[in-house]
């Protein structure tokens, strides 16, 4: 996805956790993240693509609650938003 045409936008505000997923095995270059969860937020207009932040509890997460997206640079420079309870 880093060739496609996705478009950045500022993101503010509280959405709402659509689904997600607990990913115990992972992609090339993402296998010492393990275990992580990626998530889908739905802020009405649009919806976002992320990861939830290591420090929620599994048992702490549910289809509909209310969080928040924080922009998040990697070591590599890159990007990608982590989502935390709102």
């Amino acid at each position: 996805c880093l060739s496609s045409d996705m478009e950045w936008i500022e993101i503010s505000g509280i959405g709402k956790l659509v689904t997600y997923s607990r990913l115990q095995y992972a992609p090339v270059g993402f296998d010492e993240d393990l275990p992580y969860s990626i998530a889908l937020l739905d802020y009405g207009k649009f919806k976002v693509f992320g990861r939830i932040a290591g420090d929620l509890p599994e048992n702490e997460i549910e289809v509909g609650m209310q969080m928040k997206t924080i922009a998040n640079r990697l070591p590599n420079g890159q990007l990608n938003y982590v989502f935390q309870k709102a």
